[in-house]
C-alpha cells in the first residue's frame, strides 16, 4: 500500500538533545495507559499491530552521525555511530517517533543486517533476534515546546507534554539503543498525565 506521508526534516533530534532520561519509579501513580505503554516488556511494534488494522513505518532517515551526550553513556563515546529515525503509524494517524542508534559496524554485522531494513520496523526485527537482551527501561517527558513536541504539532495534533521510553538492545554482540516517544493518536498522547 502506498501512503503518502508528510515531510519531516531528519533529523528531528539532533546535536543538543533535550530527554531526561531516567528509572521509571514514580510510575506506580501513573495512569494504567501510561503504565501499559512505557513498561511493557514486549515487542512494541507487534503492540501496534494488534490495535490497528493498518501499520506503517515512515523512514525518515538513517546515517551516519554523532551520538547525543546521553546516548554515549549506553553506548560510550563512538565516533562512528549510526542514527535511524521514524514515525510509526497505526490506521493512517502517527503514534510513535522512534529514535534508534547503533554503532557503525553493527551496519556490517550479517546476523542482524541492519542496512537493509528500510521501512520495514527495527523493533520486529530485534525481537526476531535468537540471542536478544534489554536494559531495563528509561523514561523522559518531553514539553510542548521541544522537538518531538513541534513534529507532535507539524503533524496535526494540540501542543502537549509527551512522554517516551527507552532501552538498549544487545544481540549478535551489538547493541542498539531505541527511544520511543508517543505521538499523535497515540492513546499516552491522548491523555492528559498532568491532572
Amino acid at each position: 500500500m502506498t501512503h503518502n506521508f508528510p515531510k519531516v526534516t531528519f533529523p528531528v533530534i539532533a546535536q543538543g538533545g533535550e530527554a531526561q532520561w531516567h528509572t521509571p519509579t514514580a510510575l506506580a501513580n501513573w495512569s494504567n495507559t501510561a503504565q501499559h505503554w512505557l513498561l511493557d516488556p514486549a515487542s512494541l511494534t507487534a503492540k501496534l499491530k494488534s490495535c490497528s488494522s493498518e501499520f506503517a513505518v515512515q523512514l525518515l532517515g538513517q546515517r551516519e552521525s554523532s551520538l547525543l551526550a546521553d546516548e554515549q553513556r549506553w553506548l560510550g563515546p563512538q565516533q562512528n555511530c549510526v542514527v535511524r529515525e521514524v514515525i510509526l503509524w497505526c490506521d493512517q494517524q502517527p503514534w510513535v517517533f522512534a529514535r534508534s542508534v547503533f554503532p557503525l559496524k553493527a551496519l556490517a554485522e550479517q546476523q542482524l543486517r541492519l542496512d537493509e531494513l528500510g521501512d520495514r520496523p527495527l523493533g520486529e526485527h530485534l525481537f526476531n533476534q535468537p540471542d536478544l537482551r534489554r536494559s531495563e527501561v528509561e523514561i523522559s517527558r518531553f514539553q510542548a515546546d521541544s522537538k518531538v513536541g513541534n513534529l507532535h504539532q507539524q503533524l496535526g495534533f494540540s501542543p502537549s507534554t509527551l512522554w517516551g521510553r527507552r532501552s538498549c538492545f544487545t544481540a549478535a554482540q551489538q547493541n542498539v539503543l531505541v527511544a520511543e516517544v508517543f505521538i499523535g493518536a497515540s492513546p499516552l498522547a491522548q491523555e492528559n498525565l498532568d491532572d
